[in-house]
């Protein structure tokens, strides 16, 4: 007899350990960082969203701490923000807007072995870039954040290098329609990200702002945040059947509905095992990146592993 959602959930927190070869044959947790897909679970395929080791500082000089972490945990695949590449050039006596000039310059300027010496470090581990997340946003009312068309085709060509399959931002409307037109230039997709912010008209989160994305160019895709979509009282699993297909790939966690707080796997409202099954049931091509905001006395190693052999039993 299927379980419940409350009675998996319940049974998942009384201890059960991390479930050993369910991962191709491998352990959680002791992964080879040689093959491909090591985290293809049943047919879901799942990565990880480096947000989630919140003790790391998310800086390029990190980044080799960042690809043990992921191997540890078992993914092979991730998101990868643009802070684990890029220099950074805030310094004593830099100001903001300095600093802003300095990183566009450098955008400008970074040749494309410098990418491909990040790519040979991800292939090397077995873990696939699969998107490259810039904000690359004229919503803030910033000058200093407002990307250049040059530096938004610098960025695409470095998503390019770095092996990914489209960029990502926070992006509202206003800035999705304005980079339209880019990623059709390098074969890529520009993936657009929700929030549960409802009172701003220029915001991606619900229903109709995601089909207004799509509406700009077929190359906009969305990454669908169900912990977000869930606290803007959302359907998620109606939103993933209707819309499959333009879907890039899942934030998946966890969180109260009525704009709630983030809570541990199974904890919230969002309908995790039903979601990720759907995916398993369909054989849909969408990644699952796992990410969670939820306080916890855990290190964000420790929790993103409990989330992972959340995910693995309900697909057993």
């Amino acid at each position: 007899m299927a379980l419940t959602r409350r009675e998996f959930t319940k049974r998942a927190l009384a201890g059960v350990p991390a479930l050993a070869g369910l991962a191709n044959g491998i352990g959680s947790g002791g992964f080879s960082p040689a093959g491909p897909n090591r985290s293809l679970i049943h047919g879901v395929q799942f990565g990880v969203q480096p947000f989630c080791y919140h003790d790391l500082l998310m800086n390029r000089e990190n980044r080799p701490e960042l690809l043990r972490r992921i191997v540890q945990n078992g993914f092979g695949m991730v998101e990868l923000h643009a802070t684990w590449c890029e220099p950074r050039f805030l310094a004593p006596g830099v100001t903001p807007a300095e600093a802003r000039q300095k990183q566009r310059e450098w955008r400008l300027a970074a040749p494309a072995e410098y990418y491909q010496a990040i790519r040979k470090e991800f292939d090397a581990a077995g873990v696939e870039i699969f998107t490259y997340y810039v904000n690359m946003d004229v919503s803030y009312q910033n000058a200093f954040i407002d990307f250049t068309d040059e530096e938004v085709d610098a960025t695409f060509r470095a998503a390019k290098i770095l092996g990914a399959r489209g960029c990502i931002g926070s992006q509202g409307l206003k800035a999705t329609q304005r980079l339209a037109s880019f990623p059709s230039k390098y074969d890529l997709f520009m993936s657009v990200h929700n929030h549960s912010n409802l009172s701003d008209p220029d915001a991606i989160n619900n229903e109709e702002s995601f089909i207004r994305a799509f509406s700009y160019s077929p190359d906009i895709m969305a990454t669908f945040d169900t912990r977000h979509y869930t606290a803007a009282n959302g359907d998620c699993l109606a939103f993933l059947e209707k819309h499959h297909a333009r879907i890039s790939n899942v934030h998946l966690g966890d969180r109260k509905k009525n704009q709630g707080r983030s809570a541990p796997f199974g904890q919230g409202d969002a309908p995790i095992i039903e979601l990720i099954r759907m995916i398993r049931d369909n054989a849909w091509p969408i990644p699952v990146m796992l990410e969670f905001e939820h306080g916890t006395l855990r290190t964000g190693l420790d929790e993103t592993q409990r989330m992972f052999d959340y995910c693995k039993r309900a697909l057993a």
